[in-house]
């Protein structure tokens, strides 16, 4: 760029700050349109701030006027009176400091024929002096001429012409999408999201712009990359009010590892499938092939016989789990409020993953769960309904084994009601049958089986006269799929309660559950627990 006019007695300079040079970004290559109807100069020229390397905390002056002309970008900025501004003033004079970077907002985008994203509607909300821009066309001080073809330059610095305010520098290359990836805040995207304003979001306003380009997928809120999500233990405090809590390290790991921990199917070996795209048709083999015996001779001639290969179907189908947070809440930007509102966004999804997973209808947009999975084995109670034994917990286990699905593996899923009369069943010698803790702490196991409780198991069945009756299920829990499509995606309401400060959130995640053998579960669905 071209210093345009400068006086050193003035506080005033011209510079330009954009051009439509390709730039390198993670999420392919970038142009920003410079055409008249293109950029939205209103905060510009509206005094926005003149800063150094996008540092709000840095400010060296004020844009007085922007226009765009000749395919670029140009101000007339004003010198603060701070220390910070005229060090920077000196080193400009000086030839020192002669880059330029625009942090700015994308409305609107369009990919070209050949792959690249011109950007057709941005809004700059910044200008920056840097040390090293992502378009040296731009700057102070440069008076050469250059060529006015558009080319294409590798970025091997790290980025400081931005899209947004401010923004920790994001190369190219996955390994450094995925550290950026870790950064990802929840608690910023939700407050951009909710005001309109990302110049405070800039990092998770562009990762948002490149998953949105990889899934091929457009959303009125944001996409949470699988990075974004963290396991924590909180030493103390009062986490319903997001207040009191101690201080401690920020793990970073992915949503389906977070999800996971929470799944009372996945503790006893269900399956994630995670990056699925469409419908998916998972194989099973239905049948098995036969084997041959051969004589010493190796005269007999060995039938052929062919096994029987199915599938199971799993399509996109969206559970969405809908939550609040005060401004207050909104206003912290800690680790422990950043990991509050992404566990209870885990936990209401975990919640309700596990619901469809054991007693899906299989309508209403729903998954098929276990119980209502046709073919698997069953042991009744009684006609009204009976409080189950050993005899029962027994027999499931056989439903499964005689059709060779028994593994080590296998355990039995059920509610708080059935483990307390479970709990209680004692042996000849007067010792309780359930095992309190197994191998591992809160590993409960009984007849050699792990023991797992979930209240997402009915307990609100009926049977006869019976009411209010309760499921167990025993079965190999690796034959059960969770399907994972896509990223989470949040849509924030800020209107809804207004008036209190409140913004309502709600998060949608595709999944699909299917189960891949029928056989592999059987159910008592008859059980009296009180």
């Amino acid at each position: 760029m071209t210093l345009e006019h400068t006086d050193a007695e003035s506080d005033e300079f011209t510079l330009s700050f954009s051009s439509e040079m390709p730039v390198d970004r993670p999420r392919g290559t970038e142009i920003l349109s410079h055409d008249a109807d293109a950029v939205d100069l209103s905060r510009l020229n509206d005094g926005a701030p003149l800063l150094m390397n996008h540092n709000a905390d840095k400010l060296l002056g004020a844009v007085m006027s922007a226009e765009i002309s000749g395919g670029k970008g140009r101000a007339v900025c004003r010198w603060g009176t701070s220390d910070l501004a005229q060090q920077a003033r000196a080193d400009v004079a000086h030839g020192v400091l002669r880059n330029v970077s625009v942090g700015y907002e994308i409305i609107e985008e369009e990919t070209d024929e050949s792959g690249r994203i011109v950007v057709t509607r941005w809004m700059p909300l910044e200008i920056s002096l840097v040390s090293v821009p992502s378009d040296p066309s731009v700057g102070v001080g440069r008076s050469h001429k250059r060529s006015t073809r558009k080319t294409k330059k590798s970025v091997s610095q790290p980025m400081t012409q931005t899209q947004f305010l401010p923004v920790t520098p994001i190369a190219t290359g996955f390994d450094e999408y995925s550290r950026e990836s870790n950064e990802f805040s929840m608690v910023r995207a939700i407050q951009a999201a909710a005001s309109g304003d990302w110049s405070q979001a800039g990092r998770e306003r562009e990762i948002n712009q490149e998953l949105q380009r990889r899934e091929g997928k457009r959303t009125q809120g944001f996409l949470v990359p699988e990075q974004a999500w963290s396991k924590r233990a909180f030493t103390a405090g009062t986490a319903t009010a997001g207040g009191n809590l101690i201080q401690t390290e920020l793990l970073a790991g992915s949503f389906i590892d977070a999800l996971r921990d929470r799944l009372a199917i996945a503790e006893l070996g269900a399956q994630t499938l995670p990056g699925l795209v469409g419908n998916v048709n998972i194989p099973k083999r239905t049948g098995s092939s036969t084997a041959y015996w051969f004589g010493a001779d190796n005269a007999d001639a060995v039938t052929e016989s062919t096994g029987t290969i199915g599938h199971v179907s799993m399509q996109p189908r969206t559970v969405g789990a809908y939550s609040k947070f005060s401004r207050l809440m909104q206003l912290q930007s800690t680790p422990e409020i950043e990991s509050l509102i992404r566990a209870d966004f885990v936990a209401l999804l975990a919640d309700a993953i596990d619901s469809a997973a054991i007693n899906g209808s299989g309508s209403s947009n729903q998954p098929t769960g276990i119980l209502q999975t046709s073919g698997i084995g069953s042991v009744a109670g009684g006609t009204n309904g009976l409080a189950p034994t050993l005899d029962h917990l027994l027999d499931l286990k056989k439903e499964v084994a005689v059709d060779n699905a028994d593994l080590p593996t296998c355990g039995y899923l059920t509610n708080a009601k059935v483990e307390n009369v479970i709990s209680k069943l004692t042996d000849s010698n007067n010792a309780y049958l359930l095992s309190p803790y197994g191998s591992e702490l809160g590993q409960s196991q009984i007849a050699g089986r792990r023991f797992v409780v979930s209240n997402n198991v009915p307990s609100n069945l009926t049977k006869g006269s019976g009411t209010d009756l309760s499921a167990i299920i025993y079965g190999n829990f690796s034959d059960l799929l969770i399907g994972l499509y896509g990223t989470l995606e949040i849509l924030t309401d800020p209107y809804t309660d207004f008036a209190k400060g409140t913004v309502g959130v709600r998060a949608l995640q595709s999944i699909d559950i299917a189960v891949r053998h029928a056989e592999s579960f059987a159910a008592m669905t008859d059980a009296i627990a009180s």
